[in-house]
């Protein structure tokens, strides 16, 4: 067990990871820039290049968070829309060239030959960028911060994948799921061996992946996960799920009559119990 305490919240900070709500206001959000495009969840505009996350969008800037520092006595330069540099990059496809989206004032900066260090740093702004836009006077990181809407701004700094996870969200699960000794708070059903954790999953209840208090998380296996709602049921709908279940119901012979609240199994699985 690599975490064993009763209160999930307790502890969060001494993992170093966020237990924040994220609500309905401003956030600022850095994200792995390869990922979310792929998964088409990057658009460029006119006045800059949008993140779709959690339903919503978000207008942000790329930028390289590792930079020849010492080489070149200087910080990489950020980008707000699709201009020559970026276009060569996307058209070539060189994503070995790591990228990050961000919407913050300040980014952290490593010097790729030396693995120095360099937080909250204001970068510049591309040259090729300005001269493609049309009255919009930013010079830097900081100056596009400002230029955001942030009526309701909050206080949160979120670090995100694709999926909307927060950094560390790997951690903060397993945690949990140690915490309710990997048994589904749905049916019952009990994992039994180490190598069967996979199938127990943590789920946020009220939807929302940056709400890591206890409180809002719940211990469920696959089978339960994958028909919680109509959100799941589309999410798990595909071969591969469908095949991880299988295993599953095969692997723990789940019978229905037995489970304190039955699985609602997909119609395709229920012909292996």
């Amino acid at each position: 067990m690599l975490y064993a305490f009763d209160k999930l919240d307790s502890n969060l900070d001494t993992l170093g990871y966020p237990k924040m709500k994220s609500g309905s206001g401003f956030q600022t959000i850095r994200t792995d820039f390869k990922q979310a495009y792929e998964a088409g969840k990057i658009e460029f505009r006119e006045d800059g290049i949008h993140l779709i996350h959690e339903a919503q969008e978000w207008k942000g800037y790329m930028y390289m968070p590792t930079y020849k520092v010492s080489k070149y006595d200087s910080f990489s330069k950020f980008h707000i829309t699709r201009c020559t540099v970026i276009d060569d990059f996307m058209r070539s496809g060189m994503f070995n060239t790591y990228y990050k989206w961000s919407n913050h004032q300040v980014n952290d900066i490593e010097d790729r030959d030396t693995g120095l260090n360099h937080p909250d740093k204001t970068l510049k702004v591309c040259s090729k960028c300005v001269s493609q836009l049309i009255n919009i006077d930013i010079k830097d990181t900081e100056d596009f911060f400002n230029s955001l809407d942030k009526e309701k701004q909050g206080n949160q700094d979120l670090q995100v994948d694709i999926f909307g996870y927060v950094k560390g969200w790997e951690k903060i699960s397993k945690a949990y799921r140690a915490a309710k000794n990997y048994t589904c708070e749905e049916c019952g059903v009990k994992c039994t061996s180490t190598m069967h954790k996979k199938w127990w999953h943590t789920h946020h209840r009220d939807g929302d992946k940056t709400n890591n208090y206890e409180s809002n998380l719940e211990c469920l296996c696959v089978c339960c996960h994958s028909r919680k709602d109509q959100v799941h049921e589309v999410n798990f709908n595909n071969h591969t799920w469908k095949r991880h279940i299988e295993i599953f119901v095969k692997l723990y012979r789940i019978e229905l009559t037995e489970l304190k609240s039955p699985c609602i199994l997909h119609d395709s699985m229920r012909n292996t119990m």
